[in-house]
């Protein structure tokens, strides 16, 4: 199956570097020829600056073994606003389902780079082929769903201890809960509440 490159579909710019407005956006991608049996990952990385420069990572990927995350996940990393970095593994049921996820994710990242719009206007259209991805929403609310399924069977895996302190930060996060779904950081905080 071939059709696991999507970043030449559904993206004008895999990198935006605007001096200007001290933004920059890079999308990343390994594409597959068949998800069970090679790597996948599908990176958005961006950084601008408000009262200081933020850089958030997204991603959407699978890696093979002996690597550590050797299951399908989405992948955060919010170094630059104490939250740090995080994974919610998803379980696919085949290669169909796992491209209506990575699609699924293409649609929130028009978000994210509509935050950005607040410091550079026309950047979500400069980035992304907008027609297409307004196609997805669809596949946006599987994503959620099937994050929904992965926090609710694995919870979510931080790299770093102090999750407590980190779940405030999350909830605060409107990208993040955006991105995630408000339900879905909900029920991250019951998972993480002391049981009594």
């Amino acid at each position: 199956m071939k059709d696991f490159h999507f970043s030449k579909i559904y993206f004008n710019k895999l990198i935006l570097d605007d001096p200007k407005t001290k933004i920059r956006v890079v999308v990343n991608e390994t594409p597959s020829l068949d998800i069970a049996q090679e790597e996948y990952s599908l990176r958005v990385t961006t950084r601008h600056e408000e009262d200081r420069i933020i850089n958030r990572d997204y991603a959407i990927e699978h890696a093979l073994p002996p690597s550590k995350h050797d299951f399908p996940h989405i992948q955060f990393k919010f170094h630059t606003e104490e939250i740090g970095q995080f994974r919610v593994r998803i379980d696919f049921e085949n290669q169909e389902e796992y491209k209506k996820g990575v699609l699924g994710f293409i649609y929130k990242i028009k978000d994210v780079l509509t935050y950005l719009e607040e410091f550079k206007k026309g950047i979500t259209k400069e980035v992304l082929v907008l027609d297409l991805v307004n196609r997805l929403e669809e596949e946006s609310e599987f994503l959620t769903n099937k994050i929904h399924e992965g926090i609710t069977k694995y919870s979510i895996i931080f790299d770093k201890k102090g999750v407590r302190s980190k779940l405030k930060k999350l909830e605060q996060n409107n990208l993040l809960l955006g991105f995630m779904g408000l339900d879905n950081v909900k029920l991250i905080e019951e998972t993480y509440r002391p049981r009594k």
